[in-house]
């Protein structure tokens, strides 16, 4: 990933005209609202989440976030509707019911003073000297008579029914539950007359403004919200949260107003009036634990309490905690609107033991996901709560049933689980019943039902009883393909340090859209179980499979566009739940981390190595028909002046056999000749020409940076690398020279729409490592398959023979359908490596074994990654099933018009040589000035002069078969 996180401004002032800005939170956007109004039945407020571009600065992330990054006031409110039609009353909060109440603690402020002094000293505040009395909150507002009377009057009623129902309980005192619920009363009642005297004694006054800024530090507080990772098609691969449970926060607009009902019928009755505290409700709730044997149905908190109890992470039954969190609900209730604090709660508040907020429950229980488009424009789940996934409609009575099923929940979301088996369901029903009646003595109505009646409620209630609900299963789709994407993430977040970036991940709420396909991926990956695994044909062996045949059990994959650097597929092994050491399972060999004494990890690459070293040599001169015989060569290596000949390296070339002295004895073999039958001996001559410092320089930018000069014998791939590198580094070639470092991300979004990363692939970073020239250069000598005949004979895996016949055994620039590629085998045989491209798309393969055990003697270069890299190329070209393998099955709906588009990759044909290269024709003896063998040259390198004339034997000292290993195949490396 590169460094395109947008950050804040190094401007840190912040003013009306230019608000300070965060990643986001549950009042992400409240600075920006217009006038705040409270809701109509539906409610109208649509909350403006859209927020300005951040500058760029230095890379470091946000870890999580806030609750509140901007902030705003509270500005004329309109009464929302009550459900029967009517409108509540304004909140009044300091005229109205406790008016008479405050009058006359005003006046006994003398006879509260020890009281205060007492819980001062309980609540560890010191006193305050006093201040002028000042008005709770707004001014007064004329209240309409007769809801006021029929609230005061059903005051009474709720009191004098508390008072009987404690008497009939008297004798019950001595029991536990009474002991709480005298306890409970005791903490009641102790909290309201702190309320009401700290509306304006010393004390109150000072411990009021005391809590204060605990507001603003709850609203700005972090909440851990759930990272979800997307294909590039925004299908979901996988969410990443800590032990806390998921959460995915939701605006207020976004939750249908049955489940904003269904929740003020639940818990808080006068939300939408109440100043955050609310002692009929306290009252009510005691009075019903009598009612209901014993149970709680409904607690004294009101929403806003509960807001801050969830914030606070304090759930003691203690006065210190009541006390506080009574003023801080007052407070909260006085800075932001109903709405804000509704949306809050829906954010923070618990549906179940893993469900933090309303969003991360629907997905559970009923399987409603967010639709997000590219550009992170969501629709969550709750906000189609009323919708059948089976007719695709929207359906009142479902909306009203899952709403007062999920209402009823964050009482007690252990107890009330309902996917936590048959008893969790039975009382989360019972639950879901209270809330049905809740909403039906509150006259409420549902759109598309009106007020809802007894009926109503019983097909509710059916409705959930027939609902099967399962627990929630975490999945990961591309797994080491994620697991990749998090470790880069993560070093972001940790500055570097991964380890220091694990909890911003898992907490951070991010949305990582990657560059992955899902369908490709899943292809690939039983593309590769399929070849290792099934009886398939075999050129060079019967049918047997090749874990069987050949003691192969593993396979690594990438795919990558040849133009932009995107990884399409990543494979790290044959199978990710597989723990066998032969397997890898869980271990990416694709793009592996570092050992553990943080040296790099990886395999090495064998001959697919040798076109890095020929490319430098082309850079410095050299071309495809240069003679670069193919015999026994002593090669210094840094030995001194008259060192002994048997000390010096003496490379041979690839056996099957493993014989220690094979040379394929072509004096006359080209470059072109060299690379198409993996020749070693060409290619140490090449390394020693161009020099093993100027190679080392081409591949540090060719991005195998762990690459070290151990002289001209790496030039034969003895030092480890990873599958990915390859890939990038082979991208050089498709891309005209042109390097695009591998990328797997395009966009990091947050939860509120805010872009965080960005990748432009149309304006990807690019480094010019080969010119066009010496990179076509590579390209003509990789797509020859007429060349590659003396290695691996009538096996055509390398090229698209099935496709275009001409591509196999008429000269390469007759196909057609050209795709350039080099295979590797390292000694054992404990490595087979496959590595090509077209001009769209690059794929690199790797085949062995996990633990680096040896495959059985004999194993061919051809055997294990060429298969599996045939059927992917030819798949991603749009040829699916592949001639040479009918049976390995296609990618789901394979449609090959659709499935390059939506890969997005280019659908170029064959490879178009640049200017400044032209085929010119030299001695096919020396490569000099003469005739015989006509090839590729850069403008300017053709050969000058001519060499010696031919030796005997008309230059084929081998006995005629032009190093065709005595005109057998030798099966490839």
């Amino acid at each position: 990933m590169s460094s395109n996180w947008q950050q804040e401004s190094a401007n840190n002032h912040h003013s009306a005209n230019n608000p300070r800005r965060g990643t986001g939170g549950l009042l992400s956007s409240y600075g920006q609202l217009p006038a705040q109004q409270l809701p109509q039945s539906p409610p109208a407020q649509q909350v403006n989440q859209q927020a300005p571009g951040l500058g760029p600065a230095r890379p470091v992330v946000p870890t999580r976030s806030g609750l509140l990054s901007q902030q705003g006031g509270l500005q004329n409110q309109q009464r929302p509707q009550i459900a029967n039609g009517g409108q509540y009353p304004p909140v009044n909060r300091s005229a109205g019911l406790l008016e008479n109440t405050f009058q006359a603690i005003r006046g006994w402020s003398g006879k509260f003073s020890a009281i205060s002094n007492k819980m001062a000293a309980m609540a560890g505040y010191s006193m305050q000297p006093p201040a002028p009395y000042m008005e709770r909150s707004h001014p007064p507002a004329i209240v309409p008579e007769t809801p006021v009377q029929q609230q005061s009057e059903q005051w009474k009623r709720s009191r004098r029914l508390r008072i009987t129902m404690l008497m009939r309980k008297r004798r019950e005192r001595c029991k536990p539950q009474a002991g709480r619920i005298w306890y409970g009363t005791l903490i009641t009642f102790a909290l309201l007359a702190v309320v009401l005297s700290s509306s304006t004694g010393a004390y109150g006054y000072a411990y009021y403004q005391s809590q204060l800024p605990k507001v603003q530090q709850l609203a700005f507080n972090t909440i851990t919200q759930t990272t979800h990772i997307y294909d590039r098609n925004m299908n979901l691969l996988y969410d990443a949260y800590d032990s806390d449970g998921r959460r995915t926060p939701v605006r207020y607009d976004q939750v249908p107003q049955v489940m904003q009902d269904a929740m003020v019928a639940s818990e808080d009755h006068t939300f939408w009036t109440n100043s955050g505290v609310d002692p009929q409700g306290i009252t009510r709730a005691a009075l019903s634990y009598f009612q209901h044997n014993n149970s709680i149905q409904g607690g004294g908190s009101t929403l806003t309490q509960q807001v801050i109890k969830n914030l606070t992470g304090n759930n003691q039954e203690t006065l210190n905690r009541k006390i506080p969190e009574a003023a801080l609900a007052i407070g909260l209730t006085q800075q932001y609107s109903k709405q804000k604090i509704m949306e809050m709660y829906f954010n923070v508040a618990s549906f179940g033991p893993l469900d933090l907020g309303i969003e991360s429950a629907v997905e559970e229980y009923f399987h409603l996901t967010p639709q997000c488009d590219q550009n992170f424009k969501c629709t969550p789940g709750v906000a189609e709560l009323d919708l059948n996934q089976q007719t695709n409609q929207h359906d009142p009575l479902l909306g009203l049933a899952r709403a007062s099923l999920l209402a009823g929940l964050p009482q007690n979301p252990v107890t009330y689980y309902p996917a936590g088996g048959n008893a969790g369901k039975q009382q989360a029903l019972a639950r879901q019943q209270y809330v049905l009646d809740q909403m039906m003595q509150m006259n409420m109505s549902v759109q598309g039902l009106g007020p809802i009646t007894p009926t109503i409620a019983q097909k509710a209630e059916d409705l959930m009883t027939n609902t099967t609900f399962t627990p929630y299963q975490s999945f990961k789709h591309a797994p080491h393909f994620v697991d990749w994407v998090i470790r880069q993430v993560e070093t972001i977040l940790g500055n570097g340090d991964p380890n220091q970036g694990i909890v911003p991940f898992l907490t951070g709420g991010f949305n990582i859209h990657t560059t992955i396909d899902v369908n490709l991926e899943n292809y690939v990956e039983s593309t590769v179980d399929f070849h290792l695994t099934q009886p398939e044909f075999h050129y060079y062996g019967d049918t047997t499979p090749t874990d069987v045949a050949h003691n192969l059990h593993d396979s690594a994959v990438v795919v990558m566009d040849a133009h932009n650097g995107e990884i399409l597929a990543m494979d790290g092994s044959a199978d990710y739940n597989n723990p066998d050491i032969k397997v890898g399972g869980e271990y990416n060999a694709a793009d592996p981390p570092p050992n553990q004494d943080g040296t790099a990890a990886g395999r090495p690459p064998g001959s697919t190595f040798k076109p890095f070293v020929y490319g430098t040599a082309f850079e410095m001169g050299w071309y495809p028909g240069m003679v670069v015989p193919d015999i026994q060569t002593y090669f210094p290596n840094g030995a001194s002046a008259g060192a002994q000949k048997n000390t010096m390296y003496h490379p041979p070339d690839y056996s099957s056999t493993g014989d220690p002295n094979h040379y394929g004895g072509n004096q006359q073999a080209t470059v072109r000749l060299a690379i198409a039958q993996s020749q070693n001996v060409g290619a140490v001559r090449a390394m020693e020409y161009a020099g093993p410092e100027n190679v080392l320089t081409t591949v540090h930018r060719l991005g195998l940076s762990q690459t070290q000069n151990l002289g001209v014998s790496w030039a034969l791939g003895t030092e480890d690398t990873s599958v990915l590198q390859m890939a990038d580094a082979y991208q050089t070639f498709a891309n005209g020279g042109t390097r695009i470092p591998a990328q797997g991300v395009l966009d990091i979004w947050d939860n509120y729409g805010n872009n965080l990363y960005h990748y432009d692939p149309n304006h990807p970073p690019e480094l010019q490592v080969f010119s066009p020239q010496a990179s076509y250069l590579m390209t003509s000598v990789l797509i020859d398959e007429k060349n590659r005949y003396g290695e691996f004979g009538y096996d055509h895996d390398l090229s698209f023979w099935d496709i275009d016949p001409a591509c196999s055994y008429e000269s390469y620039d007759q196909c057609q359908h050209p795709v350039a590629t080099k295979t590797g085998t390292t000694d054992g045989p404990k490595d087979t490596w496959t590595v090509g491209y077209t001009p769209n798309v690059v794929v690199s393969v790797w085949s062995g074994n996990a633990n680096n055990e040896a495959m059985y003697p004999g194993t061919l270069g051809i055997v294990g990654a060429a298969p599996i890299w045939h059927s992917i190329m030819e798949t991603v070209a749009g040829v699916c099933p592949s001639p040479t393998y009918p049976t390995v099955p296609c990618p789901k709906n394979y449609n090959p018009t659709a499935f390059t588009q939506e890969l997005g990759i280019g659908q170029q044909p064959t490879f178009t040589p640049p200017s400044g290269v032209r085929q010119v024709c030299t001695s096919n003896v020396n490569g000099l000035l003469g005739s015989g063998n006509c090839d590729w040259v850069i403008d300017g390198e053709e050969p000058l002069q001519a060499g010696l004339p031919p030796n005997n034997n008309n230059g084929q000292p081998n006995g005629g078969n032009n190093g065709n290993n005595n005109g057998r195949p030798n099966g490839g490396n």
